[in-house]
């Protein structure tokens, strides 16, 4: 799976990959390769799918937030 967000280490909005294994999940930023492993359950997915609808939602006001869509892709405002 992969979604957008603001990666913590490199203080970038880009594309994640998410890789399930089980109960828990290894989150990476495409642009830094920084790796979090995150505990995966319906809570997580829902946070996941939220927040990709916010972003959505934000395209109007911060347009390149539309850009982002392939992995690497990546934006500081």
């Amino acid at each position: 799976m992969i979604f957008r967000n603001k990666c913590k280490a490199c203080d970038y909005w880009t594309v994640f990959e998410l890789k399930v294994n089980d109960e828990t999940a290894l989150k990476t930023c495409t642009h830094c390769q920084n790796k979090e492993e995150i505990l995966w359950d319906s809570s997580a997915e829902t946070l996941i799918r939220d927040g990709e609808k916010d972003i959505r939602a934000l395209e109007g006001h911060f347009p390149a937030l539309a850009s982002l869509k392939n992995r690497g892709d990546h934006i500081r405002f």
